[in-house]
């Protein structure tokens, strides 16, 4: 089979792999429950500090914050999802623009089927669409140890005019995926030798998994400055790969994972990484308990979806209830801004 036939079967494969994610994620269960029937996500065994008398006035609670050299209205990342098929398009311009309407950042899905066929570009090319907030691109890290460098993260930030990029990690779900790549291997020298050739900041996440400590610290150590810990609490990609499979590989593994609030406290512990906290946000409830864990910017993507496919008004509607929600929560706790937000003790929802 010659190059050109093997770059179109690979083409083919991440299309399909694409579409079959975004009917897997829309109809069938992909979030376990990791948690007991009193604890219900990573979020629900907290509470915020209510205060009758915040003698804060709600018009002047500032929801703000700088990411990327950008100005958000609030601290919210809509995290990757999709691109390349044509619904991918539609679910990214819908995105794009309600981020740009509401002042959020967005993350686009993994880009890598660019490489192998420059037609795909326009699934993921909305810059234009928003100007004004962080556009980041997406690739998984793992493909530094198949063939791929500096020079493809740059050619990726370049097709999109991309303000970052996500090099994500998903050792799970690439053991689960049917046409996964497992080699994992040294990619924290990899990527410290690759960071300074690569032109826009580099930011690493995982995909529902969470991160430790210990990996969040290595990656401080070469230089990395922003990390999504994406705990457990939220979709399950190894349950997704699973639906792929047709058997229950995946499903072994639905305990596996650090919850998020736990990811968030581990790494908001090493002075001067930003972490950023996703993993079962589900409302503007969960971003402000997330902030007072340590995190800085907050993300989500599952409830985007379907919002995504309908329109960009849709997309926008929800974005606003979240941030309208952020801001009451700061507003009864007696919080004027983020940085008194992240200094609010969470009280614990339930008695052992």
């Amino acid at each position: 089979m010659s190059k050109k036939q093997n770059n179109i079967k690979a083409n083919k494969v991440l299309r399909t792999r694409k579409s079959e994610h975004i009917k897997i994620v829309l109809s069938k269960e992909t979030e376990p429950n990791h948690f007991s029937e009193l604890v219900r996500s990573p979020f629900s065994k907290y509470k915020l500090p209510y205060k009758a008398l915040p003698e804060i006035n709600l018009c002047d609670v500032n929801t703000s914050v700088k990411f990327l050299g950008y100005k958000l209205s609030f601290p919210f990342l809509i995290s990757s999802m999709t691109g390349g098929p044509e619904l991918g398009q539609r679910i990214n311009t819908n995105l794009a623009k309600a981020s740009e309407r509401s002042g959020c950042a967005l993350a686009l899905g993994s880009m890598r089927v660019i490489l192998k066929d420059k037609t795909a570009i326009k699934t993921f090319n909305v810059k234009k669409y928003c100007p004004n907030i962080p556009l980041i691109a997406n690739m998984g890290l793992v493909q530094l140890n198949y063939g791929y460098g500096a020079d493809e993260i740059n050619y990726i930030i370049d097709s999109i005019n991309a303000d970052a990029i996500f090099l994500h990690v998903n050792p799970l779900q690439e053991s689960i995926q049917p046409e996964g790549d497992t080699n994992f291997k040294d990619l924290i020298p990899k990527l410290e030798k690759i960071i300074s050739k690569v032109k826009r900041p580099i930011l690493i996440k995982e995909v529902g998994t969470g991160i430790d400590k210990k990996t969040a610290k290595a990656l401080f150590d070469i230089g990395i400055k922003w990390v999504d810990v994406s705990g457990a609490g939220g979709t399950s990609w190894s349950m997704v790969e699973s639906y792929r499979r047709n058997d229950d590989m995946g499903f072994s593994f639905n305990e596996f994972g650090i919850p998020t609030d736990k990811a968030i406290i581990g790494a908001s512990s090493i002075k001067g990484l930003n972490v950023i906290a996703g993993g079962g946000i589900r409302s503007g409830v969960d971003i402000a308990k997330a902030i007072s864990l340590g995190a800085k910017i907050v993300t989500s993507a599952k409830p985007f979806l379907k919002p995504a496919i309908k329109s960009e008004k849709a997309v926008y509607d929800l974005l606003e209830k979240w941030k309208k929600q952020l801001q009451i929560s700061m507003f009864v706790t007696g919080t004027n801004s983020l940085k008194e937000l992240s200094k609010i003790k969470l009280e614990s929802s339930y008695h052992i």
